[in-house]
């Protein structure tokens, strides 16, 4: 078993017996359209769970990180559910909408945060040209949803979510893939910008997924790439690469929104 492995076996096993005292808040009427508030800050940082769009993976494996990052920043955590349906990747988008609306109304959000999978909606969120703009933490995320569909990553995870390859489906790639739309500069607004962490040992999400963003760079993006870290390695904040995230995510002047 390696690394990565028995580090996701061991987040899985703890969120099975794990017990949220967490309030939860619906910001839609799918059973989805939930999250759940670890935390008590004025401040408020959304996260997203990843699972490689998988409608088995929920967010109950994240639950223990989210409550770490609202101790060790001081913020108010939203960790969001959202609907994951195999070829309707629209039905994903239409969630963080509906997301952004109930947590921008429900106090100051500072931040958007996700992890694989929610790292890639993280940076959805962070060039989406109909929201407004907020920081983006992205944690090892899929950034090329084209390169991911034609290397089959997790067993063919993006074809299944947006409902065939770049070829079959080539509008919805168009509007969803980060890695173009962040190399125009959709990202590069005042008040956003994007904070991308990857692991240089990722066996899950390669590397190489992030670090595309450095040549050419992409305005508004910094990429810091994490010596020694595997996928998880950020899930315990005693890390190396969960300090990283902390600190991505830890408070600044109140002139300074950028994580």
């Amino acid at each position: 078993m390696t690394a990565e492995d028995a580090a996701w076996t061991a987040i899985d096993a703890a969120a099975a017996e794990a017990r949220s005292g967490a309030r939860v808040v619906r910001y839609g009427d799918h059973p989805d359209q939930i999250a759940e508030v670890h935390g008590s800050g004025a401040a408020m940082v959304v996260l997203l769970h990843g699972g490689y769009f998988r409608p088995s993976i929920d967010r109950t494996h994240a639950r223990g990180l989210a409550a770490d990052l609202a101790a060790a920043t001081g913020h108010q955590v939203w960790l969001a559910e959202y609907r994951r349906v195999p070829g309707d990747p629209e039905a994903t988008l239409d969630d963080l909408r509906a997301l952004d609306r109930a947590a921008g109304a429900a106090g100051d959000v500072i931040a958007w945060a996700g992890h694989s999978a929610g790292g890639t909606l993280a940076l959805w969120r962070a060039c989406a040209a109909d929201l407004g703009p907020v920081p983006v933490v992205a944690l090892a995320p899929v950034v090329d949803l084209r390169w991911a569909a034609e290397d089959l990553l997790g067993d063919g995870a993006v074809v299944d979510w947006m409902g065939g390859t770049p070829a079959e489906v080539p509008a919805r790639y168009a509007g969803i893939d980060p890695l173009p739309r962040l190399r125009a500069g959709a990202a590069d607004r005042p008040g956003g910008g994007v904070t991308v962490l990857h692991g240089d040992r990722d066996a899950t999400v390669p590397v190489s997924q992030s670090t595309a963003l450095t040549d050419p760079p992409a305005p508004g993006v910094r990429v810091e790439v994490l010596a020694g870290a595997h996928h998880f390695d950020a899930f315990d904040l005693r890390t190396a690469a969960g300090a990283a995230l902390v600190t991505a995510l830890r408070p600044r002047g109140s002139s300074d929104r950028r994580p």
